[in-house]
């Protein structure tokens, strides 16, 4: 049997899209009917291997190959003999000046046009070449368009990365220029590690006194390691072993002798490339002067190393003279309290005199009239002679705990009656010409307080107060 629809032949996906579309209720009609003109075009447009469209009629139907297929992403469903502009809606605006120059005759040619457009990657931004030609019917009149069209995103994006990378080249030559101009960089080198060829730049060799020929020949790495300071080469075949193995940056300080004889702190920065498979291939890196830096963190390490020691010292000085200062405030309290007893010693000396003549006395009656047989007094001089020894011991505790050294011990305190019972020694210490006046706060809350410090600095306030008023007062 026949195919009906011949010009479709060699046309793949595309061909089968256009006889599964019901063309019943389409403006071209079933493509049985379609004119020579477009069927002609349609067969060129399905067997090209490039990228084409067909644009017919004054609605621009559009037709696509298989070539075209990945451009049109989520439209492919729908797009075939669907009109342009609702196949290409979001670019339509863009298009349609071109195309009205194609039907007048003014075919053009775009190269790397960008386009935002909806692809089967999503929407993106895009980079198309593409070609705009009308096509001509039986009696020469515009029929519709060919659209040869190839996206060039990749190429475009991948000619920018270039650019961008060249220019980041460029800068970080100016930038290695410049270093090496200004003595940061000493030098750089290639290691190929594949043939073990070690290549270094002028500046690197005549930095360690090697024949700049031979740097760019190739040296051995035992020539290089050879100028590295005895202490520092172990550690710097270990990095270097190390890198090679693992791939990556590369960054390790040592000391090497320059062309002086001198040793210099230095720091090598390089990258270890590997092969798809593993295989170390490239270690190109620059040599950096850090001789002064390292003095730099050594002066830096020596003062700090001496404020810390300042700092324990003048610490320990400070805990040493508060330790100094509080023995000699507790000494001073200590002799202010003997003070007060050397006053008071002036003012209870009287008294006791009189307690002890009341004992005393009191024991000779009782004498005289136990001998006399006479004891109905006794009991009466007894009780004279223990109240006068009860008040002596009195005075005598007060005095002993005024005097006395103790930790301090805050306990509740009924202040009115710790005052009222200091008053007859507060009396005694100040003497005859300060009037005393006891004006205690009724309903007064205890407190919780020393006693005998509170008693001690009530006491110091009254001697104060006396010995601001030389000639007596209240």
């Amino acid at each position: 049997m026949s195919d009906p629809l011949p010009f479709l032949a060699g046309g793949g996906r595309a061909a089968a899209m256009i006889r599964a579309r019901d063309w019943s209720t389409h403006p071209l009609g079933p493509p049985e009917t379609w004119p020579e003109a477009l069927r002609t075009a349609l067969s060129l447009v399905l067997n090209s291997p490039e990228s084409l469209i067909l644009a017919w009629g004054p609605d621009l139907h559009f037709f696509f190959n298989e070539t075209y297929i990945p451009l049109l992403g989520p439209r492919l469903d729908w797009a075939m003999g669907e009109r342009f502009d609702r196949v290409w809606a979001d670019g339509w605006e863009q298009a349609k000046p071109i195309i009205e120059d194609a039907f007048a005759g003014r075919s053009r040619r775009f190269v790397d046009l960008p386009w935002t457009l909806g692809t089967d990657r999503g929407e993106a931004e895009t980079w198309w070449t593409f070609s705009y030609s009308r096509v001509l019917d039986g009696e020469g009149r515009t029929a519709g368009l060919f659209i040869l069209t190839n996206e060039t995103t990749a190429q475009v994006s991948a000619a920018r990365r270039l650019r961008e990378s060249e220019a980041i080249a460029r800068e970080n030559i100016e930038r290695v220029q410049l270093a090496l101009a200004a003595g940061a960089i000493i030098g750089t080198w290639f290691w190929d590690l594949p043939n073990d060829r070690f290549t270094v730049d002028e500046a690197f060799a005549r930095s360690f006194g090697l024949d700049p020929a031979l740097g760019r020949e190739g040296l051995s790495l035992e020539q290089v390691i050879e100028t590295v300071h005895p202490d520092d080469r172990a550690g710097l075949i270990a990095a270097i072993d190390a890198v090679v193995i693992r791939g990556g940056a590369y960054a390790h300080q040592y000391r090497t002798r320059r062309a002086d004889g001198q040793y210099y702190w230095l720091e090598a920065n390089g990258r270890v490339d590997h092969a798809p498979d593993g295989t170390p291939l490239s270690f190109p890196g620059v040599l950096i002067d850090v001789n002064e830096r390292r003095a730099v963190e050594a002066e830096r390490d020596r003062a700090t190393t001496m404020l810390r020691a300042l700092t324990e010292t003048l610490e320990q000085q400070v805990a040493a003279r508060t330790a100094e200062l509080m023995r000699a405030e507790e000494a001073l309290r200590q002799s202010q309290k003997m003070e007060a007893v050397g006053q008071l010693t002036g003012g209870l000396a009287h008294d006791f005199n009189n307690l002890l003549a009341g004992i005393s006395g009191a024991l000779e009656l009782m004498q005289t009239r136990i001998g006399q047989g006479r004891f109905e007094d006794v009991e009466r001089y007894r009780v004279a002679a223990q109240g006068a020894a009860r008040r002596a011991a009195a005075l005598t505790h007060r005095l002993l705990a005024f005097s006395r050294r103790q930790t301090l011990d805050p306990r509740p305190t009924d202040v009115n009656h710790l005052v009222a019972g200091m008053e007859e020694l507060i009396r005694r210490t100040v003497g005859p010409a300060i009037e005393i006046a006891v004006d205690g706060a009724p309903d007064l809350w205890t407190v919780l307080v020393d006693p005998p410090q509170l008693e001690n600095a009530l006491l110091n306030l009254c001697l104060n107060a006396r010995d601001a008023m030389p000639d007596g007062g209240r």
